[in-house]
């Protein structure tokens, strides 16, 4: 009998036929955004393709040796141009009818998702289809995002014809350091502009009459049926607010103290609807069919059924990267199924990534996009590895293994991005997704079972055990989040490391895989690169000392930090509260410790006061109104445009530079710049600005 001999490492790879031109594309679309190119220039680029796909065609067809390597270049270099076409094809800069080239006085929009209601204010995407200015309607094109004040939940709903005035901005870029990139979030949906109204300021023209026929009101409706059946049957909106989140992606109603508990425990993807919904969902189907007998002329019936509520299932939850690369890899499986053809997952993967790529080329910078298909590929790679090193036969025994390994794998490939965009690890997560994957899987197939189910009285019996299961999985994770060193936050990773940590990880799966040592070395001096890397931060970190005045809008927050210490100054009355935290609260945690941060709370409110802040690198003067008698300080902070008799203050305090915060009005803060230019000191104004950055090494 024939011994089959093991695949190489390239003959593996050319049994994903689609790799090449998806790596390629990819490079294509991370290269982009170096490569903004001007109007004109972009004009060419479009050029540039058609010219160069008529040119491959030709060398295509000659087919000679020449012609042959020529059409491989060409080949490879439209889709590297078509991927930088793809990222930027909608910016408005190369859109001639985007709604922002013109002068409009008001607009008109259709509502593009469904509305978001959170702290009084309504959030929801809209297409400008148009807009007034002098009388005339001009039809135009591009999204934006609304935000409305208004207790008002529903008074705006997915698919509604509105016009509103206003005006219209940019979306600014973070304005302090680490601060989320809400700008770059906005963009991957194409959306560059956002407008802050008042009730008064849109009306209704049209509801929704069509959305009943178009897919996405189809979705939405189905899931706003789903969500009012399930709500009977829970007594505690935090529990129904979970389980609207597991099943149906609805995280609306979640309070913000548990996602942090998820987050923190490792376990948020389980209310983010991901693959392992999909899965479950998968699961569910195939075995109900298993035991429905069907006769073999209708045994295409289980696959349409199954294809036709999984994509279903996906739209209703939003159409989320995890959920179509899951969507996209189970139709290729129920495809092979049918047709009886070989499936491999590693195929399935490209092909899906390739997908929603060509759909959103933008989804490639998008965090939740690579730390699912990096998730996805981990378990894809090291999940055999794991069976093959602990064999379980007793199926108990193996359902521990798998979840174990599950983790494990789906953790390995995650983590250094993970911490290269968050700087945060939770510790106990392999515990936790052991206490919280199989009820969260079990709370799945309730939910499905409770909505399809006409009968009231087992939807009641349903529902108690369902809310049960949510309570245990609570109880857990605030048991494990409350434990010592639950999360561990350390300084975020530069480009460096994360190529290291991923060139380690690659190289030590190839020596193992292929028995290849040169690799178990490349691996060694990746790792040992990385520590020393990792040592000469820690080192430069200890003794740098950094001081800011963050941009937190009308208030003001002064910190100062040294080897994991931080001493912090705000008219915040806590270091918890919500605009401070979105605004520099990534920074404050990635560089310091709870233990170690001394917050001093600046009684701002009611009046006008100056303050005196006397830190290691000097002493600061805070001035909101100006006094006779003022102290002496290296530098000063004015607030709420304190710029009367600037010129005999500065006299007084004497500083080497001035800073005008965010309180101050932009022409105040100007006026200001103007009076310190004239008497030769520094300033810096914060208002729509980036704060103000102080470090002692890069002085």
């Amino acid at each position: 009998m024939a011994i089959m001999k093991e695949l190489s490492f390239y003959q593996k790879l050319e049994r994903i036929p689609i790799l090449k031109i998806a790596s390629v594309y990819a490079i294509g679309l991370f290269t982009a955004p170096v490569l903004k190119l001007s109007p004109v220039w972009f004009q060419y680029l479009q050029y540039s393709l058609f010219l160069l796909t008529g040119i491959t065609l030709c060398c295509y067809i000659l087919k000679g040796r020449l012609f042959k390597y020529s059409y491989l270049i060409g080949y490879y270099m439209l889709v590297l141009l078509f991927a930088v076409w793809q990222f930027w094809r909608n910016d408005p800069l190369y859109v001639t009818n985007h709604f922002s080239h013109f002068e409009l006085d008001n607009y008109v929009v259709d509502i593009t998702e469904e509305p978001k209601a959170k702290s009084g204010v309504i959030r929801f995407s809209a297409e400008v289809i148009g807009g007034y200015s002098q009388g005339g309607f001009i039809a135009t094109t591009g999204k934006i995002m609304i935000s409305l004040k208004s207790r008002v939940k529903d008074q705006f709903q997915y698919a509604d014809r509105i016009w509103l005035a206003g005006k219209m901005v940019s979306v600014p870029p973070p304005l302090n350091p680490l601060e989320f990139d809400y700008k770059e979030h906005l963009e991957r949906a194409d959306i560059y502009h956002q407008i802050f109204l008042r009730t008064d300021s849109c009306t209704t023209i049209e509801k929704g009459a069509s959305q009943s026929a178009d897919i996405t009101g189809m979705a939405l409706e189905i899931r706003g049926y789903f969500l009012k059946k399930l709500r009977n049957y829970f007594k505690k909106e935090e529990h129904f607010s979970i389980v609207a989140a597991l099943i149906y992606g609805f995280r609306n109603n979640l309070d913000e103290d548990t996602i942090r508990t998820f987050t923190n425990t490792g376990t948020i993807h389980v209310l983010s609807v991901s693959g392992m919904h999909v899965a479950v969902l998968f699961g569910f189907l195939s075995l109900v069919f298993r035991y429905i007998p069907l006769p073999l002329m209708l045994n295409w019936v289980p696959v349409v059924i199954t294809f036709s509520a999984i994509w279903l299932y996906a739209f209703i939850t939003g159409l989320d990267p995890p959920i179509t690369r899951s969507a996209i890899m189970i139709s290729f499986v129920l495809s092979a199924q049918y047709f009886k053809r070989n499936s491999s997952t590693l195929n399935a993967l490209v092909a899906a990534a390739t997908v929603i790529l060509l759909l959103s080329p933008r989804a490639v910078t998008n965090v939740g996009f690579q730390l699912s298909f990096l998730a996805v590929l981990g378990m894809i790679l090291f999940l055999p590895i794991f069976e093959k090193m602990i064999v379980a036969k007793n199926p108990v025994l193996r359902f521990f293994r798998d979840t174990i390994g599950i983790s494990i794998a789906a953790q390995i490939l995650t983590t250094p991005l993970t911490l290269y965009y968050f700087g945060q690890f939770p510790t106990y997560f392999l515990l936790a997704n052991l206490l919280v994957d199989f009820p969260s899987t079990l709370a799945m197939y309730l939910g499905f079972v409770m909505t399809i189910n006409p009968i009231d009285w087992l939807n009641e019996i349903l529902g108690n055990l369902l809310e049960n299961l949510i309570r245990f999985m609570l109880y857990c994770l605030n048991s494990i989040d409350r434990l010592t060193f639950s999360t561990i936050n350390i300084n975020i990773i530069d480009n460096g490391l994360l190529f290291l940590s991923y060139a380690a990880i690659f190289s030590f799966l190839y020596a193992y895989q292929w028995k290849d040592k040169k690799y178990h070395y490349l691996g060694l001096l990746c790792v040992t690169g990385m520590l020393i890397i990792d040592i000469h931060n820690q080192v430069i970190n200890k003794n740098t000392e950094r001081f800011r005045v963050y941009n937190t809008r009308n208030e003001l927050t002064i910190a100062y930090f040294r080897n994991r210490h931080a001493v912090i100054y705000s008219t915040f009355d806590s270091l918890n509260h919500k605009a401070l935290q979105y605004a520099c609260g990534r920074e404050i945690q990635v560089l310091t410790t709870d233990d170690n941060i001394q917050f001093i709370p600046l009684n701002s409110k009611a009046s006008r006061n100056n303050y005196l802040i006397e830190l290691p690198i000097g002493k600061v003067a805070v001035m909101e109104h100006f006094k006779d008698t003022l102290p002496q300080a290296d530098l000063l902070v004015i607030r709420k445009n304190a710029i009367h008799k600037l010129s005999a203050a500065v006299r007084v305090i004497s500083p080497k530079q001035v800073i005008l915060d965010g309180s101050n009005s932009l022409k105040k803060s100007f006026q200001a710049q103007v009076i310190l230019d004239s008497l030769r000191i520094k300033s810096y104004i914060i208002k729509d600005n980036f704060a103000y950055v102080w470090d002692k090494e890069s002085l």
